[in-house]
């Protein structure tokens, strides 16, 4: 099993003679912007030297893994090729449904009767990707990607990777770290539920394995904040109390720093501020709580803010 988790997680605070405290529900503070917003499905592995000589696998392919919670139709939806350097997109129409923590294997090409023949295909292609370098991208559309487009935009791109230290002109902040090869596949960290928008981070190269909806489930977990709404009072503290929570209970123990940040509400007058190292939720276990304490007063005021962060979170701790 998988964690998932925010490296740098911030819920705000709301004050207005009363304070309001709103969980992070796995935002990001600190995160790279993105050219892609997958929360569920993501490209988990690609392998582009399918057939040829000394080929680990027959086929090349595209496979896909859902980090969400429930199961998610891709009908209608397309994965698509292009060259490193290119603007002409081939695309591969998909259909069906993947299940939560599920794969999904799309068989593309073959370069000759070379390597293990993959496991039964979720979907199929003619596509020819490159053994070595290229981009792929995850839309949800069948609609091609316009000729003479470097990189897709836009609210229809799920997920982009570009494989292959030369793919500049598209990927999620830099391209993955070194070229693909007849023996190496690229591979989504965390069996899939590593997704930081960094494609030179989150994937790393490994012997040809390609899964499909028969294979086993990955189920990551993911790790929130509730929230908190609580009158700050005339006088005195008001203690709003927090519980993060782990989705499904670890192996081991689970840790993370947390910390107050001002927003228009201001430590020391409006709220007690607070720093907690090396916090953790014991093995076994799937909550901690901590408070911090608001300032009542009378003064006529405004809606005012702050909020909380966790941060370094441990194992495996990856942007939700």
């Amino acid at each position: 099993m998988s964690i998932l988790t925010n490296t740098h997680c911030v819920f705000s605070m709301l004050i207005r003679h009363s304070l309001r405290g709103m969980a992070c529900a796995l935002a990001m503070l600190a995160a790279l912007p993105a050219m892609a917003v997958s929360p569920n499905i993501v490209i988990s592995q690609i392998y582009g030297g399918g057939g040829n000589a000394g080929a680990t696998a027959r086929n090349d392919y595209i496979e896909l893994f859902n980090r969400g919670t429930s199961a998610t139709s891709v009908a209608g939806w397309s994965v698509q090729y292009a060259a490193t350097g290119g603007t002409t997109w081939q695309v591969t129409p998909l259909t069906g449904t993947i299940a939560a923590g599920g794969y999904y294997l799309v068989q593309l090409a073959s370069g000759g009767a070379v390597g293990t023949v993959l496991p039964l295909a979720d979907a199929t292609g003619v596509t020819n990707m490159s053994a070595t370098a290229g981009k792929v991208a995850l839309l949800n559309v069948a609609t091609g990607i316009a000729n003479l487009t470097a990189c897709p935009t836009g609210a229809t791109v799920v997920d982009v990777v570009g494989f292959g230290p030369g793919t500049t002109t598209c990927n999620e902040t830099l391209p993955t770290t070194a070229n693909l090869s007849a023996t190496l596949a690229a591979f989504r960290a965390l069996g899939g539920c590593t997704d930081t928008d960094n494609n030179a981070s989150n994937f790393a190269n490994a012997t040809p394995a390609p899964r499909n909806s028969a294979s086993p489930v990955n189920v990551c977990t993911n790790l929130s904040v509730n929230s908190v709404t609580l009158n700050e009072g005339n006088a005195g503290t008001s203690t709003f109390t927090f519980t993060v929570t782990l989705s499904a209970a670890q192996a081991s123990a689970t840790t993370f720093d947390i910390t107050t940040v001002d927003g228009t509400a201001t430590a020391g007058s409006d709220y007690v501020a607070k720093t907690l190292t090396a916090q953790s939720i014991a093995a076994g276990s799937t909550t901690y709580s901590f408070t911090v304490d608001v300032n009542g007063d009378t003064l006529p005021e405004g809606d005012e803010t702050f909020s909380v962060a966790i941060s370094n979170v441990s194992p495996a701790a990856i942007l939700a």
